[in-house]
């Protein structure tokens, strides 16, 4: 058995979990992590979807092969709400972890929104005859003002959490993110946002994108300990393709690029835009 590969893959997925629930798109992994520039399942703006898209990214944590991962999501409008569905994968044939995640968002009037989503999460490591499968609840709440927008995010508030070898249960920490997004023109926007997890200290986050014609440039920053991100993305009509690196000090680059697709939509479907 390759005891190094096992040891990096632990202590990578512990990594990961410690900072964030799941393994985020790369267009989000670009911007400081933030949430308002998740284009996926995990998006605040969720509800203002209004064609079907599909989105994957592909990464891979400090030039490891066996540490690669990989995410699909797709946002399916319907009439009064949207759906969005996700499922990702982290590690390699001894230690790995799937997870399946389901939203729903419906907009609550002109300015708030709410979304409700469920993951269930599936672990595998050598030694261990079966996965081990816990289930999870989150809320995100959004509030839509002119040029600034304010979000507030809930998860793991219900979990099952993870049954040990002596039959113990372990679950992870109720996490809550507490955001606001500035839009200072179409092409500008920058997101801060503070988060916890459990009794732990205070995390930040700091995000921004700037939009060139078909280029989108994006930055942003995490911690403590600070973890700088960038990336850029070419954006077309119903096509666009993304790269990002994320750089964690005394361990390297986590490089991820993306792909997505959006659906043409009949212009009689689009609902009309509230003032």
């Amino acid at each position: 058995m390759k005891i190094i590969p096992v040891f990096i893959a632990f202590f990578s997925i512990s990594f990961v979990q410690g900072h964030a629930e799941t393994m985020h798109n790369c267009v989000r992994s670009s911007a400081g992590e933030c949430l308002a520039y998740d284009i996926g399942a995990e998006a605040p703006h969720l509800c203002d979807a209004q064609a079907c898209r599909l989105y994957a990214t592909f990464g891979n944590h400090y030039l490891a092969h066996e540490l690669s991962h990989s995410k699909l999501e797709a946002i399916l409008p319907a009439r009064s709400l949207v759906f969005a569905t996700s499922t990702d994968w982290f590690g390699y044939a001894l230690y790995n972890r799937l997870r399946a995640h389901c939203v729903l968002a419906k907009r609550l009037g002109g300015h708030c929104s709410l979304g409700v989503g469920f993951r269930l999460a599936s672990l595998h490591y050598e030694g261990k005859e079966s996965r081990l499968i816990s289930l999870a609840e989150d809320l995100t709440f959004l509030f839509q003002g002119r040029t600034t927008d304010l979000y507030a995010k809930g998860e793991n508030l219900f979990d099952t959490g993870w049954r040990g070898t002596s039959g113990e249960r372990f679950k992870e920490p109720v996490r809550t993110t507490l955001g606001v997004q500035f839009h200072f023109s179409e092409s500008v926007s920058c997101a801060l946002e503070s988060y916890w997890e459990g009794e732990r200290d205070l995390f930040g986050r700091f995000g921004t994108s700037y939009d060139i014609g078909k280029f989108q440039l994006r930055c942003g920053a995490m911690g403590p300990p600070i973890s700088p991100t960038f990336g850029c993305g070419f954006l077309e009509k119903n096509f666009r393709l993304d790269l990002s690196a994320r750089w964690i000090r005394n361990l390297g680059y986590a490089l991820d690029c993306g792909i997505g697709y959006t659906f043409n939509k009949k212009k009689s479907e689009v609902p009309p835009i509230n003032e």
